[in-house]
């Protein structure tokens, strides 16, 4: 009888109108971040952590340019575009092999570090009364840097900085406004074409690897044209490093902001 009523109040609140097809979203969140790089199978950088990143910002963009000309299947080919940044951290070290993390010790080395992660590409949904899948086909992109000395002239532990990109699918889904909450759910597979400085001879030539991400997400809306959003999202690269060894270089993130979806 309880979930009875609540679909019968759900569907009430709904309303019987289609809600109008977006024609665009700006997303502006900011973002709490978490990365761990772990290296297995090598004594070169056995069990690495890199550990809390601090804030960053993240700016999502889905636009529908020809749902402004025409209402057909055209309307809901979209182009896409998210961006995520912690442009400088410190990283700190505490001077053992390998010993690189997010806690701070008497006499940590620290380093300059940074993290970038960009995905963009294309997509196509398929609005219903209730819920949007929507395909995505793209780029994905993902930067980690630390700077090559600490502020104390120590240099920098093996732990290469990574430029890993490659093409991306993806799938998603929202489910429309029930009460002004907006619920998204997405996840995507990368396969990873380059690794930067982790597949040079320096450290693992021939490295190989492919990448996953997903993510979920609420949206409150405020205004007609206007959603305050909470987000969760996890991306993992997933390596292989020949002979054996392995890497999993993990970020993870919390973020809050708002949802600009213009004016219909």
């Amino acid at each position: 009888m309880t979930w009875a009523l609540i679909s019968v109040l759900l569907a009430a609140g709904a309303g019987q109108d289609p809600p109008p097809r977006d024609k665009l979203r700006l997303g502006i969140d900011y973002r709490w971040w978490g990365r761990d790089l772990q290296f297995r199978g090598t004594a070169r950088a056995q069990d690495t952590s890199v550990g809390t990143s601090p804030t960053g910002a993240t700016l999502d963009v889905q636009w529908f340019p020809a749902s402004y000309f025409v209402d057909d299947r055209g309307a809901d080919v979209g182009i896409t575009m998210r961006i995520d940044m912690a442009p400088q951290f410190i990283v700190t070290s505490d001077g053992r092999a390998g010993g690189v993390g997010s806690s701070v010790s008497e006499g940590a080395s620290k380093f300059i570090g940074s993290v970038m992660q960009l995905r963009t590409g294309m997509m196509f949904r398929v609005p219903t009364r209730y819920a949007e899948p929507a395909v995505h086909a793209g780029f994905h992109a993902f930067e980690a840097t630390m700077s090559a000395s600490a502020s104390d002239g120590t240099v920098r532990p093996a732990i290469p900085n990574v430029s890993m990109q490659g093409p991306r699918l993806g799938l998603s889904l929202r489910l429309l406004e029930f009460w002004r909450i907006t619920f998204d759910i997405a996840a995507g597979a990368t396969w990873l074409m380059g690794l930067g400085e982790i597949s040079t001879a320096r450290f693992f030539p021939g490295a190989k690897g492919s990448a996953f991400d997903a993510k979920i997400g609420l949206a409150f809306r405020t205004w007609r044209w206007l959603d305050v959003r909470l987000g969760v999202d996890v991306s993992v690269h997933a390596l292989d490093l020949g002979n054996g060894a392995t890497a999993t270089d993990a970020f993870y993130g919390l973020s809050l902001g708002i949802v600009f979806k213009g004016i219909p």
